[in-house]
């Protein structure tokens, strides 16, 4: 935090979340969606939707899907969060590639022991905050996975045309297996035939949505 102890380090820790991670476009559209009354996703959250959020809706918990680092963006967030009694975690994953097993399980974990009400976010809250969406719908409500699935959508901004469509062929290969066996939940198939460099090797995106994800929209 010592980067924002002086009055220049503190206008360049505004100036990266501003500008450099578009805080300033994300003060037009937070692309902010409850998905139940303890639970809510959005794209990266300022100190003053925090704070926001803390009031009307009691938030306890923050699940960052991005890494803990020097940024501006992390910086300001976690002052927030430290001066409110929030708990931040952060569990970084990738948009542009299938989950990790280990990843996979230690959301799971971190979303059966978070203080309820939580937020989900990533940069943009359209491709890893839907995952994690996903797997809160699935672990924590109980909802079946070709229901909780619908947290990847466009209606958040997700592309799955992009390298981002990884996610949603993660999900599409567990329905297909399932399809033929039947008798094999998520997590069973998950640790037990999920086969990462296997379906890697099958996706294939499309170069126009991937032009549109990372150099138009700039996702992380």
């Amino acid at each position: 935090m010592d980067r924002l102890n002086t009055r220049w380090g503190r206008l360049k820790a505004y100036l990266d979340a501003w500008f450099v991670d578009h805080e300033i476009l994300r003060m037009i559209y937070r692309n902010f969606y409850a998905l139940s009354d303890q639970a809510f996703r959005s794209n990266h959250p300022s100190a003053a939707f925090i704070a926001k959020l803390q009031k009307k809706h009691g938030l306890k918990t923050i699940i960052s899907l991005r890494r803990a680092d020097q940024s501006g963006p992390y910086l300001l967030e976690k002052e927030a969060c430290d001066r409110l009694g929030i708990t931040l975690i952060n569990h970084p994953m990738s948009s542009r590639s299938l989950p990790d097993v280990d990843k996979v399980l230690a959301a799971k974990q971190i979303l059966e022991t978070a203080q309820y009400p939580i937020l989900i976010h990533c940069k943009s809250g359209a491709d890893r905050a839907g995952l994690l969406s996903v797997f809160y719908k699935h672990f924590i409500e109980k909802e079946p996975l070709e229901l909780a699935v619908k947290q990847l959508s466009m209606k958040y901004g997700h592309f799955r045309w992009a390298d981002t469509g990884k996610l949603d062929f993660f999900f599409d290969s567990f329905f297909a297996y399932q399809a033929i066996h039947p008798e094999i939940d998520f997590l069973t198939w998950l640790q037990t035939v999920y086969d990462k460099p296997r379906l890697n090797a099958q996706f294939k995106s499309a170069g126009w949505a991937n032009i549109v994800v990372n150099k138009i929209l700039k996702r992380e």
